[in-house]
């Protein structure tokens, strides 16, 4: 059995919204799987919520505990509105499809290019390198406007996505270019080369539109991915040398998927080599280093978060397809340290009285900062809503 192609949501996977759960401990976790529910409940309503700024209909870019400073609204909202739209798929309410809607409205106008003239319309701008053209943050786009699509069923949206569908087809033109430089206007080779999301996006055009077009230009950029792994398996994808967390987890999905829809082996080969290369990575406290160079050296060993439950969703869609435990039990491991980063009130975390952290996620692994920041917050709580509901729909007969 395939599951759904998407990203957002376990609904989008076509797996039911999780009932009944049970209020025992689990072991791999620590704690029930309705405790986990309410985790995610509670960092969607009593968290997230109060990071919008209803005057200016956006997310806040976040918020500073040590000195209540609360940023202004920028990128995050590119994918603050997924933890809202899965929320939505599980309670149904309209509330949350408004905000994200609102969010999803507000980073349009600030971040993407859509004047006829330009070559790049649909194209996102970087949020701090704002000259530049993202293929990344492109994708990422598509991912949301179809997401609110398929959710409100409003014609904008998928010409929204359709556009910068446009502009992936140039960065794959452009040697599967990860940026584009609007004042010199020329595509730049080094940079984040983010193929699993552009991957993810197409799949998600090709099954919204039937047009084959939008599954031929996946598999381009598949046949590019499989070109560029390296011999231990990773993906170096940051200057073509550098291996990051934030590169991780939509690439292994997408080759999984990529596999499913198409039954080209190589696909999944490359995806069990690379998620096999994470688990050689993953700590005792069940995250990655975020940075690594090609010579296995740890640049970086602080974790970000957000991060850790993403690639676990990744592990997880590979479990489906493979039926190999040890990514089973990576999952665990990953989202039981996703729980070690919530605020929850009873946790001994610093802060935790704040009702502005309550609950939330913390950006960076602490002590290197106090930051909590909605777009880290929805991989959380939809990593936690994934495993819940594939776990009841394939695993709670203890299989």
């Amino acid at each position: 059995m395939n599951l759904g192609i998407g990203v957002i949501s376990p609904q989008d996977w076509d797996l039911p919204v999780a009932t009944h759960l049970p209020h025992t401990p689990f072991d791999e976790l620590g704690l029930a799987l309705a405790d986990l529910e309410t985790r995610a409940r509670n960092a969607t309503y009593e968290w997230l919520l109060r990071q919008f700024d209803d005057m200016t209909g956006a997310f806040y870019g976040h918020y500073r505990a040590p000195d209540g400073y609360q940023e202004p609204p920028q990128t995050v909202n590119l994918i603050a509105p997924w933890q809202l739209l899965a929320a939505y798929d599980r309670y149904a309410d309209p509330r949350l499809l408004d905000i994200a809607t609102r969010a999803a409205n507000w980073f349009y106008t600030r971040h993407v290019i859509d004047h006829p003239m330009s070559v790049v319309a649909g194209g996102v701008r970087d949020g701090v390198a704002t000259d530049e053209i993202w293929t990344k943050f492109t994708a990422e786009e598509i991912i949301t406007c179809l997401g609110l699509y398929r959710r409100t069923g409003d014609e904008l949206w998928l010409q929204r996505a359709l556009q910068s569908g446009r502009c992936l087809i140039q960065a794959r033109r452009h040697g599967c270019a990860p940026r584009f430089s609007l004042s010199s206007g020329r595509w730049l080779a080094h940079g984040w080369d983010s193929w699993g999301r552009v991957i993810e996006a197409h799949l998600l055009l090709w099954t919204v539109t039937a047009d084959e077009q939008w599954l031929e230009e996946a598999q381009s950029w598949g046949d590019y991915a499989l070109l560029i792994q390296a011999e231990n398996g990773s993906f170096y994808l940051i200057d073509a040398d550098y291996y990051n967390t934030d590169l991780a987890a939509d690439e292994l999905r997408a080759l999984v998927m990529l596999y499913e829809v198409t039954q080209r082996s190589p696909f999944l080969d490359a995806a069990r080599r690379f998620a096999d290369w994470h688990l050689n990575w993953q700590t005792d406290e069940g995250a990655w280093p975020l940075t690594i160079d090609r010579d296995d050296n740890i640049v970086m060993p602080t974790v970000g978060p957000g991060d850790v439950p993403n690639i676990a969703v990744g592990l997880l869609r590979l479990h489906h397809m493979t039926g190999d435990v040890r990514y089973l039990h990576s999952v665990y491991r990953a989202l039981r340290y996703s729980l070690s980063v919530q605020i929850a009130p009873d946790s001994r975390h610093p802060y935790q009285q704040d009702e502005k952290v309550r609950w939330g996620f913390w950006s960076w692994q602490p002590p290197y900062d106090y930051t909590l920041s909605a777009d880290q917050s929805t991989h959380h709580a939809r990593g936690m809503w994934f495993l819940i509901d594939y776990w009841q729909r394939f695993l709670s007969d203890g299989s």
